[in-house]
């Protein structure tokens, strides 16, 4: 019986010697980890004293379509109006994109007795589509109205941008100039005389550079000093800005100034020869992702208006080469980056992702590239610019962007005691960043709310919040998920 017990505890022995042994490995694995995690992992100066310009309130916009935004006409589980204040959006943009080229607001020309939105020609989109155009009266089926549009707008909060149609007058059997024009008028006067809406943004046309084959610079320049001279002679008080996607910026800028309040531009990722290496792709590009807004800019500071504001009135990450549009982390990242780009150039007020809900493959289509599913529920990437536009204080301050694979952004205060740090991990390991500031000082205690998946194509990423209490020698470290977009709130002092 002794010897049974001795050998039981020398095997207790031997388990433990065992257990402690795995523990001890278990650690240097940790500690090799971190070790390789911090390997050349330099300061990230966010520089305080210098605040580069202010911060559009709410940048993240949206591009709406009238044939599926409707509260009224088509109820869902969560209402258009709810899923745009719980993103925080500030501008809407109305009807849509190329769609509004053969948009009416009122074809009856009773101008507003009664609305009765049709279409312009029988011989574009979306004429031929019996789910959303009565084919017998071409007026639209259980679409937002005008009236419907700007009631949203002022539930919400939400400045809005309305496209004014000045191309079905090139299309077969549509309207003539003069018909266009008088819709624009009437559309003003109606507007803000007779409703009061106090609508101050009207884009005319929609990527009017892009149907060069339709209409040349010269006719649009003509086209735009007539339709903005006739629209402020019956507001004065409107702004008019040209409907642009990426060329002709210069020229409109030189040939109208008086005329141009704000201006339009587009911005995709066209132009990226990724193929069937999206995220890869993606992952390495050092540049700034929106060539097209940049081109604005350098047109509007080289103008005799160098203050206009840029309205990117369409934005989306995609499409990529392989035409894959899903929408998913690495994507809503992307288009994460191009946002905060845009917005870091002094003259954008607003960006407007295309689009809430596409109607190109029908009703019932839950195209990947939309922001909101089928029950206005939000799509990756409209998680992320809800958290853009929650987290966005009052100036950009001086911070490199590119560091490594980390983008770092940030922003403080009107008061200078919050600073919020927007770092995007593009690489699919974690990363470890060390930030200091310049002038302030940190407070011990700051939050990282951070929005990740399980992988870069992951569908359903998943945002949360951490409290930290570990700032030593005003150097705040953090680790930063796989491929993950975070915001770093701290007080300063």
């Amino acid at each position: 019986m002794g010897t049974i017990l001795k050998r039981l505890h020398l095997m207790r022995i031997h388990v433990l010697l065992v257990l402690l042994v795995l523990i001890l490995v278990s650690c240097s694995q940790v500690k090799a980890k971190e070790e390789v995690l911090e390997q050349n992992v330099e300061i990230i100066t966010v520089d305080t004293s210098i605040k580069t310009h202010p911060v559009s309130k709410n940048p993240g916009g949206v591009v709406s379509c009238w044939l599926l935004d409707s509260d009224i006409e088509r109820p869902r589980k969560t209402s258009f109006t709810s899923a745009m204040k719980e993103m925080g959006v500030k501008y809407i943009r109305f009807p849509y994109g190329h769609l509004a080229d053969n948009y009416l607001w009122d074809a009856d020309n009773d101008w507003g007795n009664t609305l009765t939105p049709k279409i312009a020609t029988t011989s574009q989109a979306p004429a031929s589509w019996d789910w959303a155009v009565n084919q017998s009266t071409g007026e639209f089926i259980k679409d937002m109205d005008f009236d419907e549009y700007i009631s949203i707008c002022n539930n919400v909060g939400a400045e809005p941008m309305v496209v004014v149609n000045i191309l079905s007058y090139k299309y077969k059997n549509g309207p003539t100039y003069q018909q266009l024009k008088e819709t624009a008028i009437e559309w003003v006067r109606y507007a803000n005389l007779t409703k009061g809406y106090k609508v101050k943004r009207w884009a005319l046309g929609n990527e009017v550079d892009h149907h060069s084959d339709l209409i040349s610079q010269e006719e649009y320049k003509a086209l735009y000093t007539d339709f903005a001279t006739a629209m402020k002679e019956v507001d004065p008080t409107i702004w008019i800005g040209p409907g642009l996607l990426s060329n002709w910026h210069a020229a409109l800028l030189a040939h109208d100034p008086d005329n141009i309040d704000f201006i339009c531009v587009h911005n995709y990722l066209y132009k990226y020869d990724w193929r069937n290496e999206d995220y890869e792709g993606w992952k390495n590009a050092n540049d700034n992702l929106i060539n097209n807004v940049e081109k604005c800019q350098n047109a509007v500071n080289n103008s005799s208006i160098p203050d206009t504001e840029i309205h990117v009135t369409e934005m989306n990450s995609r499409p990529w080469k392989d035409k894959s549009d899903s929408d998913d982390l690495f994507r809503s990242l992307a288009y994460g980056e191009m946002l905060l780009n845009a917005c870091s150039f002094e003259d954008v007020k607003a960006t407007y992702i295309w689009n809430t809900h596409g109607p190109w493959g029908g009703p019932d289509e839950n195209a990947p590239y939309n922001i909101l599913d089928l029950d206005n529920n939000r799509e990756p990437r409209g998680e992320v610019i809800k958290i853009i536009n929650d987290n966005l204080l009052d100036y950009f301050v001086q911070v490199p962007r590119v560091n490594g694979f980390i983008r770092a952004y940030a922003c403080i205060d009107e008061l200078n005691e919050n600073l919020n740090i927007f770092l995007i991990n593009k690489n699919d390991t974690a990363e470890i960043v060390n930030m200091e500031t310049s002038k302030f000082k940190l407070q011990s205690n700051y939050t990282i709310k951070t929005f990740t998946g399980n992988n870069p194509e992951d569908k359903f990423p998943v945002y949360s919040e951490m409290i930290y209490n570990d700032i030593n020698n005003n150097i705040l470290k953090a680790e930063l998920a796989p491929v993950s977009f975070n915001v770093i709130s701290v007080k300063i002092k």
